[in-house]
């Protein structure tokens, strides 16, 4: 290797590493964000709290967060990327009305239930995810949710019914539903699931069809 070609080399080694660095710097600022958000609370919880669950330094967490609010949602970003992962292969591979409700609803509640960390975060924070439910990240549950109703109606799973009025329905379904079953003891998201299918059916057969 000559000298140029090794001296172009390294700025781009060196570029490498700080974006190593900075995506692990990100990642530990977010992994101690949800243990902190879990055990306090966000309203609890400040920026010092985090940062001293990593370590870097005080003023390193301003480098990829605004604030709390900030970091809060980006932590909530996270998880409702995971949950677009378990619907697309869960109730999009649904064939039959009931399964598709039962899919939906077993994801949502099993995903909240299975983690002691998630479930201590989502019994803290409801009322602070509440208020994230137009951001983009949280918004993209809604609108893929419109998207496997649509394209169950377009594969004769769901009859053809108005869209977002039940896209809707199921969202505050599980929502709220969640809220009652983490302040449950023991936690039971098999029965919230059952509930929530049964009342879906029980009220589906009800609806309106579109011609």
């Amino acid at each position: 290797m000559s000298m140029s070609e090794g001296a172009r080399g390294e700025p781009r080694e060196r570029s490498s590493r700080r974006e190593q660095n900075k995506a692990e710097n990100r990642t530990a600022l977010l992994k101690a964000a949800r243990a902190v958000f879990a055990e306090m609370g966000s309203g609890a919880a400040s920026v010092r709290d985090i940062v001293r669950r990593t370590d870097l330094a005080s003023g390193t967490f301003y480098n990829y967060f605004k604030d709390k609010d900030e970091i809060f949602e980006a932590v909530v970003g996270e998880l409702t990327g995971e949950l677009l992962k378990r619907h697309n292969a869960g109730r999009a591979q649904a064939d039959s009305v009931e399964e598709f409700f039962r899919r939906h609803y077993a994801v949502y509640f099993d995903f909240i239930a299975e983690d002691a960390e998630l479930l201590a975060l989502a019994q803290k924070n409801f009322t602070a995810i509440r208020t994230l439910l137009d951001k983009p990240d949280v918004r993209a549950l809604a609108l893929a949710l419109n998207d496997d109703i649509r394209s169950a109606i377009a594969r004769g799973v769901l009859p053809n019914v108005d869209v977002s009025y039940l896209a809707a329905s199921m969202a505050g379904v599980a929502f709220e539903i969640s809220v009652v079953m983490v302040a449950r003891d023991p936690v039971d998201p098999a029965a919230a699931t059952d509930f929530a299918t049964r009342l879906m059916m029980g009220g589906f057969q009800h609806l309106p069809r579109r011609g």
